[in-house]
């Protein structure tokens, strides 16, 4: 079962939560071939720190799937999978939470359970990206993904469809579909523009 939607306080953004938007690109419609994952941390408004890793799913690649993102076996070759780079991209995540705290007097910068440093964990069409980590992982990831779709039905009624394409293009965010870094960024500005405005809970 996926993890709900986590309530998001408006005030989150105003106290500088970051937001760690994550998206994943798959080689084919096998649960867990994930052959590129991006992820951007936004803080304040901003990109903060964004990093990318192309990964070998250890499964065939479809066309179809090539088409869309137009990463090859080739491309992958000699890459890891996400089981084993997930430790490098855990790490990347964590060193840039921890760049973003800022010293209190009561050090609530730990996520409930202590699993690192607070922050709003996101993906456009959350449980997908969740459901294919997880395969990939063999393991429960440990923390909530709120997804970006619900986020910005709440934040933006009107819109007709609520794609990361036509949310990117109505909030002006530069945007690369299926490209997983670009994604990922865009996602988690969208987050950003959704909490500001109350939309996150």
């Amino acid at each position: 079962m996926m993890a709900r939607i986590p309530r998001v306080p408006r005030v989150a953004a105003g106290h500088g939560v970051p937001i760690v938007g994550i998206d994943v690109e798959t080689a084919c419609s096998e649960h867990g071939a994930v052959c590129s994952i991006g992820v951007a941390v936004v803080w304040r408004g901003e990109v903060f720190r964004e990093a990318h890793w192309y990964l070998n799913p250890g499964t065939r690649f479809d066309p179809r799937f090539i088409g869309i993102h137009g990463i090859t076996p080739a491309r992958v070759t000699g890459q890891p999978k996400l089981s084993v780079a997930w430790s490098d991209v855990r790490g990347f995540i964590d060193r840039a939470l921890t760049e973003t705290r800022e010293p209190t007097l009561f050090d609530a910068t730990l996520c409930p359970g202590g699993d690192g440093p607070a922050a709003l964990y996101v993906a456009h069409n959350a449980p997908f990206d969740r459901m294919q980590i997880e395969r990939a992982l063999g393991a429960p990831l440990p923390f909530r993904m709120a997804c970006t779709v619900a986020m910005s039905r709440r934040a933006f009624p009107k819109l007709a469809r609520h794609n990361l394409a036509t949310v990117s293009a109505h909030l002006s965010i530069a945007l690369r579909h299926h490209d997983a870094l670009s994604d990922a960024r865009a996602c988690a500005l969208i987050a950003d523009h959704c909490v500001r405005l109350g939309a996150g809970s």
